[in-house]
């Protein structure tokens, strides 16, 4: 008769805290900093700096990275909003409660994959706003909670302009929706012609659905912000690329709900325009803060100004979901959807909201077309500005 080994055991968790080394120190401190739980300054003074690093980590350090990642995502959506008892569409009807109510287990669980790591320890070990080493991942080898965390590590690190410039160049920041729908003023590089968004198709969908409906309070914080900021921007360059990369990524983002059947998954832009638009709003409201006569041509001063107004132009398309949902019948597949969207544009008095924001746009266009029979002038046609003449 023979005898089998028992199957060797892990040796017992030591008592108190784990040891790691330096680099794992700062490696960990860095990656608090990243998920809101380390104050910035230090966090941004850490990337700025390198520290030597070794072949590898600990298994220890291994384990206290992914129980950071899990706990701080987790809380993160928790608070964002996943702990509203709330409504949204889950194949095509409406489905109440809280993300956990909702959700099961196996579709909100967060997996993380190698590239945090990886980008955790380039992040430690050199100073990436002077680093030569090309890190970067394929958004294809990405999972959701992989690019929440770098939305979360984007929004962290651009308050430094110098790491905000490396990042911003980077697959994982450069075509990550999230990243875009965070701050879509600093994702975008600011001297494209044109600002190149991702494609929002993947947003709309399976567990990243399920994040972004977790954001919907976030979204709309930042956005309010964002608008009610704008009166003080100075810079009529930096308007003109913050109003576009706004106005591309909520187009886009907004086609790509709709083709997914997911207009509550676009809440946010109407509730920001409900709170921004409270009152009628003439366009001094975005661009009272611009300085100078800005750029000499008539034709770029005008794009800078529709650029400013970029939240309030989707109205238009919010409208259109509207009209479209009134004609929506008993028995049609999407009745359920279509009366869950009327409701929330009548919770914001959504007519009135739309009016206001087409009030404001339509101020912002002088040059809609001459009256009929009449020869537009010189200057309008050339798109130049005469010598003397308004704006």
């Amino acid at each position: 008769m023979t005898r089998t080994a028992a199957p060797p055991t892990q040796p017992p968790e030591p008592e108190g805290p784990r040891q790691v080394t330096k680099f794992e120190f700062n490696l960990l401190r860095i990656l608090r900093f990243l998920v809101r739980h380390f104050p910035a300054d230090q966090g941004l003074q850490l990337v700025r700096t390198a520290t030597t690093k070794p072949e590898c980590i600990s298994a220890g350090a291994v384990e206290l990275v992914k129980d950071t990642l899990k706990k701080a995502l987790v809380l993160f959506l928790t608070r964002a909003g996943g702990w509203r008892n709330d409504k949204y569409l889950r194949d095509g009807q409406p489905l109440g409660g809280r993300v956990w109510d909702r959700i099961p287990l196996d579709e909100r669980t967060l997996e993380f994959s190698r590239p945090v790591l990886d980008f955790l320890f380039w992040l430690t070990a050199e100073k990436v706003h002077e680093s030569k080493v090309a890190w970067d991942a394929a958004p294809k080898a990405l999972t959701p909670a992989d690019e929440l965390f770098f939305a979360l590590s984007f929004d962290a690190v651009r308050a430094d302009p110098d790491v905000l410039a490396v990042m911003r160049r980077k697959d994982v920041v450069a075509r990550n929706p999230f990243c875009w729908l965070l701050a879509p003023q600093d994702a975008a590089d600011p001297d494209a012609a044109k600002p190149a968004v991702p494609d929002f198709a993947g947003v709309c969908q399976g567990q990243r659905a399920v994040l972004l409906e977790c954001l919907q309070r976030e979204l709309t914080h930042r956005w309010v912000k964002t608008e009610r900021d704008k009166g003080q921007l100075a810079d009529w360059k930096k308007m003109r690329v913050q109003g576009n990369a706004e106005f591309a990524t909520l187009r886009g983002f907004l086609q790509a709900a709709e083709a997914a059947r997911r207009t509550d998954l676009a809440r946010f832009v109407l509730r920001t325009n409900a709170q921004v638009l409270q009152s009628d709003l003439t366009p001094v409201f975005w661009t009272g803060g611009l300085q100078g006569s800005g750029p000499q041509r008539l034709a770029d001063r005008l794009e800078a100004q529709r650029a400013a107004l970029a939240v309030p132009r989707q109205m238009e398309i919010l409208e259109t979901w509207q009209e479209r949902a009134r004609y929506v019948g008993y028995f049609d597949d999407d009745y359920q959807a279509s009366q869950m969207w009327k409701a929330d544009w009548e919770a914001v008095s959504g007519d009135r909201v739309a009016a206001r924001a087409r009030a404001a746009v339509e101020m912002l266009e002088p040059l809609r077309g001459p009256v009929a029979g009449a020869a537009p002038a010189d200057g309008a046609a050339a798109g130049g500005n005469s010598e003397g003449s308004p704006g």
